[in-house]
């Protein structure tokens, strides 16, 4: 894949938007059943031509360029949790890919529950629950955790802790695709205006395409 920014923002809004479900499971209990999809549908696409292709299309990841374009030019205690998890992925991506091992375990159990999504669906309990269970075992032994706040209540049942692992390795298969896309943590720093920016051209992008014209 060529490396140009507006790959790098769209991998990028992949990891954002599963933070964001993330977020908002673990506050209300509740999750977009179509963006959860789209996420899940991401961790199954180990050889894309595109980057676009690993969401089924930009539109896909609409929430997630929303997020950049808020969470990179605020200062708000939500905001700054949602860039806490952003950093925790990049991190988890870099450990998963100088551990060979684990990313093969990784990539054989994902073959494995690709076929049983196929025969069920993306988002069947049966489904989450083998997602969550191989988040358990392979990232997961990482020293590294990722420490989730939410409510206590929400965070003790067992489907919805299986959503959020869920969602976790679909934020780490966002992030491997980040950083083939050419993504670096020094744009984080460095370069948030222009990926604001980037964000903000593709969504305009997208309301064009999808104008509503009445005759």
């Amino acid at each position: 894949m060529q490396h140009n920014i507006e790959d790098i923002v769209i991998a990028l809004a992949g990891m954002q938007q599963a933070i964001t479900l993330l977020i908002e499971l673990t506050q209300t209990g509740k999750i977009d059943e179509a963006t959860l999809q789209t996420s899940i549908y991401s961790i199954f696409q180990s050889n894309p031509t595109h980057v676009q292709g690993v969401f089924g299309g930009t539109e896909n990841v609409r929430l997630g360029l929303k997020r950049i374009v808020v969470t990179f030019d605020s200062t708000q205690a939500a905001d700054r949790l949602q860039h806490r998890y952003l950093l925790s992925l990049i991190h988890l991506q870099k450990r998963l890919i100088r551990s060979p091992k684990i990313l093969h375990l990784l990539t054989t159990r994902l073959e494995k529950i690709k076929k049983q999504a196929e025969y069920f669906s993306l988002t069947h309990p049966t489904v989450i629950s083998n997602l969550a269970d191989t988040y358990l075992a392979t990232i997961s032994t990482f020293k590294f955790r990722v420490s989730i706040l939410g409510n206590q209540r929400i965070l003790q049942a067992q489907d919805n802790m299986e959503k959020i692992r869920t969602l976790l390795l679909a934020g780490g298969r966002a992030g491997t695709l980040w950083r083939q896309a050419g993504g670096s943590r020094l744009q984080l720093i460095f370069s948030r205006t222009t990926i604001k920016n980037t964000a903000e051209h593709i969504l305009h992008s997208l309301n064009q395409q999808t104008t509503v014209t009445r005759i």
